[in-house]
């Protein structure tokens, strides 16, 4: 994997429990976001079919506004996962920069 993900920093003393939840936390993430995202697109595209079949004005617009909150919600998914697995240890090593 990336020399950055979580499970490349490691944490000593008091600590040190949290290597083993480290190393598994960002497969499991990726794999989260694999099925939500995979979930989330073919939602999409059922709600997009129901957006063009739309026969009311009131009909099209709830369709709409699921569309985005759908396409809302797998985009902060995305923002999470990444997060945790990229910035994180950027952070825990700002933080506790004796531990690595």
């Amino acid at each position: 994997m990336w020399s950055f993900l979580l499970s490349a920093y490691h944490f000593a003393g008091g600590y040190s429990w949290l290597n083993e939840v480290y190393d598994v936390l960002p497969p499991i993430l990726y794999a989260i976001l694999g099925v939500v995202g995979a979930a989330g697109s073919i939602y999409a595209i059922i709600l997009g079919i129901n957006l063009a079949k739309a026969d009311s004005e009131d009909t099209r617009k709830n369709a709409a506004t699921r569309l985005k909150n759908t396409l809302i919600g797998v985009a902060v998914l995305l923002v999470l996962v990444l997060f945790i697995n990229v910035f994180l240890p950027m952070i825990l090593q700002a933080v506790l920069p004796t531990n690595n």
